[in-house]
């Protein structure tokens, strides 16, 4: 379709007006070759594409802490020469604050905007109009380029602004299956006589999928001379209830500064999935005595909208909801999560909560003293190994807070197993709490009841709940070391007191012929 300057409304002259004065990003004879490429954070690529017809940039920026086990989210962004580096920034401070999920950013690099991101041909843009072609280069060579080069998760999002925000839009119409998500700030919906508030119509009710949809306009007549308000409009009468979506109108931004609140409360909308997939069963999994009764809390104080069930089956809209706490009194699976209408949905938090029994105690006497023995170990690790097949390099035994790590003779690539008792003060439900840099697992009465291994930082919190009868219970702890940080936090809510606290080496016992 080619839109003639004969058919404008005034309302669009208006918006092709604000566009061309108030930001320079529409302008027929803007390029990015213009700005320098080495100002956009990252890796650059070149990608001959068969449907581009030509060579093409594409910039790729890790997440920090990138590593090749995990798998990553991928956001691909339009225009990355402008706001990359802002989005980058913001990627980096809201993944260190559990805001988002750790996200490989790919900025794709137009030569010709006003040719890639237009999906119809304009007389007044000589180039116009290959918008097909441009989304076919970036889910048909750039996608496959990325899955291939890293590890991802397969949840994608496709992120543009102003021209850029139109051809988001419009891949999303078009072929909504090609992302999970989809973010647009300030897009020229006016564009060909507000051509996708049309199509939208006609698309919308058939987008069953679970996709995710934020845009981000200006208050005021901007919002209507963008065609925002007639998208909005039209995604009030048409979307498909499975569509998870919002429009938002700021005041007091320009063209150009809507684009720092897009990316915050774009990435934080759609991230809502990941932080509700960060709430914690307290404890998460552990033993429960027949006819018992144990609580179940959760991490987070925001409990609206928790849902819950106890049979292992996924909550829904319909189960149960999870207010202050719950109580299992026999074996369950229990999960937790905030149900979702989207797409590629993370699973529920779950626990398993075995039948356990009441484990009895031994008596305290002088043939035990305060502190666990341990044997060192030297060895470049993964994860904990087969103690069996390493030789002791060090025995001793520890005493105090931080499990001796600080003075061992390395730092790095090496092992500890530590071996004890610990005194139950109180006869009833234990709940220990552990954390770790790197890998560790406890044993109590030769059960693992917490398995934390792998190379990991402290942030990888594990619990378990046991009951146990008043006296002394032996104990094993495993910990390797591979490099970083030297951390073995462990923590415990016991029946005489309220609250979780570190537990005190004083509960710790050995026996005076361990070493």
């Amino acid at each position: 379709m080619t839109l003639k300057s004969n058919t404008w409304y005034p309302i669009k002259f208006l918006a092709i007006i604000v566009c061309f004065f108030s930001c320079s990003n529409d302008l027929p004879a803007r390029s990015n070759d213009l700005l320098p490429v080495q100002e956009m954070p990252g890796e650059s690529f070149t990608i001959s594409s068969e449907f581009m017809k030509e060579d093409r940039k594409i910039q790729v920026a890790l997440p920090k802490g990138y590593n090749e086990w995990t798998e990553y989210n991928v956001q691909y962004m339009l225009d990355p020469v402008w706001n990359m580096e802002l989005r980058k920034s913001l990627l980096d401070f809201m993944q260190k604050n559990a805001m988002c999920p750790k996200t490989i950013l790919v900025g794709i690099v137009s030569p010709d905007r006003n040719s890639d991101m237009t999906p119809t041909k304009w007389d007044g843009i000589a180039t116009s109009g290959n918008a097909d072609n441009f989304i076919d280069f970036i889910t048909k060579e750039v996608k496959p380029f990325i899955e291939k080069k890293y590890k991802t998760t397969g949840h994608n999002t496709f992120a543009g602004h102003s021209f850029g925000g139109l051809c988001v839009m419009y891949s999303f119409l078009k072929s909504p299956d090609s992302f999970d998500a989809y973010l647009i700030g300030d897009p020229s919906l006016w564009y060909d006589d507000e051509l996708l508030v049309k199509m939208a119509k006609e698309k919308l009710p058939k987008i069953d999928s679970g996709k995710t949809l934020f845009i981000a306009g200006r208050k005021g007549n901007a919002f209507k001379a963008m065609g925002i308000d007639a998208m909005e409009e039209a995604l009030k009468e048409n979307a498909h209830e499975s569509l998870d979506w919002k429009v938002v109108a700021y005041e007091d931004e320009s063209h150009n500064s809507i684009i720092y609140k897009l990316n915050y409360d774009g990435i934080k909308f759609i991230s809502d999935d990941y932080r509700n997939s960060l709430i914690k069963l307290r404890p998460n999994q552990g033993e429960v005595v027949p006819n018992v009764p144990l609580e179940i809390s959760v991490s987070r104080e925001d409990k609206d909208n928790i849902r819950y069930t106890t049979d292992g089956t996924e909550p829904n809209f319909s189960s149960p909801l999870f207010n202050e706490k719950i109580t299992i009194s026999e074996p369950a699976t229990v999960k937790i999560k905030v149900p979702t209408t989207r797409s590629n949905a993370l699973p529920a938090v779950s626990g398993l909560f075995v039948k356990g029994e009441k484990y009895k105690g031994i008596k305290n006497s002088n043939k035990f003293k305060e502190g666990l023995s341990y044997k060192y170990y030297e060895a470049e690790l993964k994860q904990l190994p087969d103690f069996k097949t390493l030789d002791v390099k060090e025995v001793g035994v520890v005493t105090e807070q931080g499990f001796g790590l600080g003075t061992f003779p390395r730092r790095e690539k090496f092992a500890c197993v530590y071996e004890g008792f610990i005194e139950a003060k109180t006869e009833g439900y234990h709940h220990f709490i552990n954390s770790s840099d790197d890998g560790f697992k406890f044993y109590l009465h030769d059960k693992l009841i917490i398995s934390n291994d792998w190379r990991h930082t402290a942030y990888d919190i594990k619990s378990t709940v046991v009951y146990l009868k008043k006296g002394l219970h032996p104990i094993k702890f495993e910990y390797f070391q591979y490099k970083g940080n030297l951390v073995i936090n462990l923590f415990a809510k016991f029946p005489e007191k309220e609250g979780v606290s570190r537990i005190d080496f004083s509960r710790f016992y050995h026996k005076t012929n361990d070493i």
